[in-house]
Formats: structure tokens, sequence, C-alpha cells
């Protein structure tokens, strides 16, 4: 990446161009979003649809489990007010009690895909970690400094405390 303001070479990372100063932090978010490979892109899409989908799962479980616990609690209060039996209290108490496991199991099915989405591709195998490649020279070369050209522009012969302090320490 390029600064550009004055077009000088600038990491992605950089916040502020060391030549002039400009902030590159907005520049950098824009070529870092339009650098990504097509298959980063897609991988990306990917995870989200099957976020989607783990968690359109969880809403029908969890749908179903309510719909079940719902008749169930019916067929208690029905039960509390016409006294049909200890087997229909017996049964309705089941029903509540499965329409419950229905929505937990619901709920969990859920969390179990959440947490394997990173791991699994469309076939269902596990991926590879990406392999990213270590920079052969870690220390990165030495970048001039914002007031380097500003000395350089005002220049040793003009600028008198120079001339003093040169000529002060030498007697």
């Amino acid at each position: 990446m390029h600064c550009p303001n004055c077009g000088k070479p600038a990491t992605g990372d950089q916040q502020f161009c060391r030549a002039c100063g400009m902030n590159l932090e907005s520049v950098g978010k824009l070529v870092a979003r339009h650098t990504d490979s097509p298959a980063a892109v897609q991988r990306r899409i990917d995870r989200a649809e099957r976020e989607q989908a783990a968690v359109r799962t969880m809403f029908n479980w969890m749908t179903w489990g309510a719909i079940i616990l719902g008749i169930g609690v019916a067929m208690i209060v029905i039960n509390k007010n016409f006294d049909i039996g200890k087997w229909f209290a017996t049964l309705s108490s089941l029903i509540a009690l499965s329409g419950t496991a229905v929505g937990a199991a619901g709920l969990f099915k859920a969390m179990r895909q959440g947490t394997s989405l990173p791991a699994r591709q469309k076939s269902g195998e596990l991926s590879a970690p990406e392999k990213k490649s270590v920079p052969t020279n870690p220390i990165p070369p030495e970048l001039p400094s914002v007031t380097e050209q500003t000395t350089q522009l005002i220049g040793v012969n003009e600028a008198p405390t120079n001339k003093m302090m040169d000529t002060g320490t030498r007697e």
C-alpha cells in the first residue's frame, strides 16, 4: 500500500504515514477489505450459511418442543378441571416433559453445531489450518522520521544554533 497523499510506501497496519503524517487507518481498512482472496470470501459466506442453518434448526426444534409442552400443560389443566383420571394425569405430565426435552435437545444440537462450525467444510471433513508464511527478516527496514525531510530543507548552513555549537565545542 502507498500513502494517497505523498505516495510513499506504507504497511497496512500503520495508522499514520511516516513521511507526511496523513491518517492511514481508514485507507488500510479499505485495502484489507478488497485484498481478500475469493476463497476467503467464500469461506465467510459458507460459515454464515451454516450459522443460519444452525439457528433455523434450533428454532424449529424449540418451536416443536413448545407446542408439545403446551399440549401437555393443556391436558394437565383439563384433568384438574374435569378429573378424568390418574392415567390422563400421568400421560399429560409425560407429554409436558417430552416437550421440554425436545426443546432442550434442539438447543443442545444447535450448540454442538455452533462449536463445530469453523472446523467443518461442506463435505463434513475437517480442514487443515491455513499456513501463513513467516517473514525471513522479522526486523523491518529503518524508515525515515517525519522530521527528517524538514531538517534537510532547513540545511545546516542556515541554522545559526548549529554554527554556534560547532564553534563553541571546538575551542
